[in-house]
């Protein structure tokens, strides 16, 4: 199964990387808002995701629900 994250629904919050347990998800880019918030720009990479569901599994480690399967 593949997984990816839904940019359109993505908050760039980045807690889907700390709850990976093959550390697949990864930051691509970090972007610095004038308020000081940081959003970052997520990838689910292929090569090192087994397709264990634990991302898609575990809704709350993603509050948008922004990782899908497809």
């Amino acid at each position: 199964m593949v997984y990816k994250i839904d940019s359109k629904k993505c908050l760039r919050c980045a807690l889907c990387v700390s709850q990976c347990p093959e550390k697949a998800i990864v930051v691509i880019k970090t972007t610095k808002e004038p308020d000081g918030l940081t959003l970052y720009t997520t990838h689910i990479d292929t090569k090192k995701c087994t397709s264990c569901d634990a991302c898609f599994s575990h809704e709350w480690w993603c509050p948008a629900k922004a990782i899908v399967k497809g």
